[in-house]
């Protein structure tokens, strides 16, 4: 049987980051847990080169170079160089980039490490137009996908999707999106975010639809005077100007840029708040994906409002266990906002059973154990 020393690969500087980062620490803290020895090694650089967090060593092993091309090729050159100096059963990638990912399999194959690739969205590529870039994706799609001996994929459309994508010998494992719940215990309390609406996350290429927020936050201003619309994260320099001249324009004064918060802060600022919103729009993203902030909001016992894509009306019913909403129709949003705020008892006791859910099907440490399951399944 295969050993347990597994190795995380992915190009964004860990542990900060994208959101891909929480799920990441999540599983390989509970793999840690479980006995498993987990690196994560990045192509990133960060002045933060290694350290330990909850258990799982990380190694941001990238250079500060002045070209960006350089910067990842260094990274993935010592990315290899620590891999063949090292013992790893299993390799877990985080990563479309084309280049690494058939590098990695000549390495794998060198050192006869199970080859994995965990997905949470549909494949990039598939955004492609025109004759040519079409003709590129194919070629990425057919060939790409074929040089892992395992898929680890979020949501039952990724699973659909992925099966006839992969070599017969592929093993694929649905791992829905994982939440460490005890990140929102012992948050320091504080009423100056009380009356907000909050979101978290990139808020650029209107990916989770922050304009669509800051919409059906216009619709109900008037009706809710006390309340505000927090919004944490950033975008592109352009981006964010558009954003805030937006929010301006419609809601003056009302919205609230904190701009980029740490991993950290986050669960101060989500369990401070009055409800949590994320307004995806209907898009090839939002179909396969699974939001990671979704977890977190539902960590924190405070009402949540989203819209009804992907797999989320898999495990979320409105009004049961969180309050959802067809997408891309802003003031049917706004229409259900207005009832959480005129009913907030009963979005609390709704809120609960969202927690739940935290706790069980998305709880990390179970997760874990089918993840652990799905590993021994492979044999040298």
């Amino acid at each position: 049987m295969k050993g347990n020393n597994v190795c995380v690969v992915t190009a964004q500087k860990f542990p900060s980051g994208l959101a891909s980062n929480n799920r990441i620490l999540s599983y390989s803290k509970g793999l840690k847990e479980l006995d498993y020895n987990v690196d994560v090694l990045t192509l990133a650089y960060s002045s933060d080169r290694r350290g330990i967090i909850s258990g799982v060593k990380y190694f941001n092993l990238g250079a500060n170079l002045r070209f960006k091309i350089f910067t990842i090729l260094f990274g993935i050159l010592k990315v290899c160089i620590k891999i063949l100096k090292n013992k790893y059963d299993f390799l877990i990638l985080v990563s479309n980039n084309a280049f690494l990912i058939s590098l990695l399999f000549l390495v794998c194959k060198i050192k006869n490490i199970t080859y994995i690739q965990e997905k949470s969205e549909f494949p990039f590529v598939l955004n492609y137009r025109g004759f040519l870039k079409k003709k590129i994706a194919d070629f990425y799609i057919n060939y790409i996908y074929r040089l892992f001996d395992g898929m680890i994929v979020m949501t039952q459309p990724l699973l659909e999707y992925f099966k006839g994508k992969t070599n017969k010998k592929c093993k694929m494992f649905l791992m829905p999106m994982t939440v460490d719940v005890d990140r929102f215990k012992n948050v320091d309390r504080t009423d100056e975010y009380s009356n907000c609406i909050t979101y978290c996350g990139y808020m650029g290429g209107n990916k989770d639809g922050v304009k669509n927020l800051i919409e059906a936050f216009s619709l109900i201003q008037e009706q809710h005077p006390s309340i505000q619309l927090l919004l944490l994260g950033t975008a592109t320099d352009s981006e964010f100007k558009e954003i805030v001249d937006y929010a301006n324009a419609i809601a003056p004064n009302r919205v609230i840029f904190k701009g980029q918060v740490s991993r950290d802060e986050i669960p101060f600022y989500l369990v401070n708040s009055k409800i949590l919103a994320l307004a995806r729009p209907s898009s090839l993203q939002s179909s396969g994906g699974f939001p990671t902030k979704l977890g977190e909001y539902l960590s924190t016992k405070k009402p949540v409002i989203v819209t009804a894509v992907g797999d989320i009306p898999k495990y979320l019913k409105s009004r049961e266990n969180a309050f959802l909403v067809a997408p891309d129709d802003n003031s049917l949003f706004a229409n259900e906002l207005s009832y959480m705020l005129n009913n907030y008892d009963k979005a609390l006791a709704i809120a609960t059973k969202g927690y739940d859910l935290t706790l069980s099907v998305f709880n990390y440490r179970q997760q874990s154990v089918n993840l652990r399951a799905f590993l021994k399944a492979f044999k040298k």
